[in-house]
Formats: C-alpha cells, sequence, structure tokens
C-alpha cells in the first residue's frame, strides 16, 4: 500500500467474476458500482505466489 495511488483496475464479466495482475504485496481492492446508486466495497488483500480469491458485495441499489 503506496497511499491512495490506483495500481491497477479491471471490470467484471457478466457474471460478476473478475481478473487481476498485481505484483506480490498489500492492496486495498475497491469495487464501485458504475450505476445510478452510489455504493462501493473495499477489502484489504496481500497478494503473493499464489491466488487469492475475494469476493466483494457491492450493492446495486435495485429492489
Amino acid at each position: 500500500m503506496d497511499g491512495d495511488a490506483e495500481r491497477g483496475s479491471t471490470q467484471t464479466d457478466s457474471t460478476g467474476a473478475f481478473h487481476l495482475t498485481l505484483p506480490d504485496g498489500h492492496y486495498v481492492l475497491r469495487a464501485t458500482n458504475i450505476g445510478g446508486y452510489a455504493s462501493t466495497a473495499t477489502k484489504l488483500v496481500v497478494i503473493s505466489d499464489t491466488p487469492v480469491h475475494v469476493t466483494l458485495v457491492v450493492d446495486s441499489g435495485i429492489r
């Protein structure tokens, strides 16, 4: 983690899955709804030699 600098970005596919490759280190992943309802989910992750599986839930605002 180095301040609020963005280290990468990606978008989900039609099922909500995403893939992002980053160098080893500590990161805060942030998922943001790009629709009308502003909602964000964050999670601290440690990247190393093995893949990390993360679930982020972002409220769409649709009821």
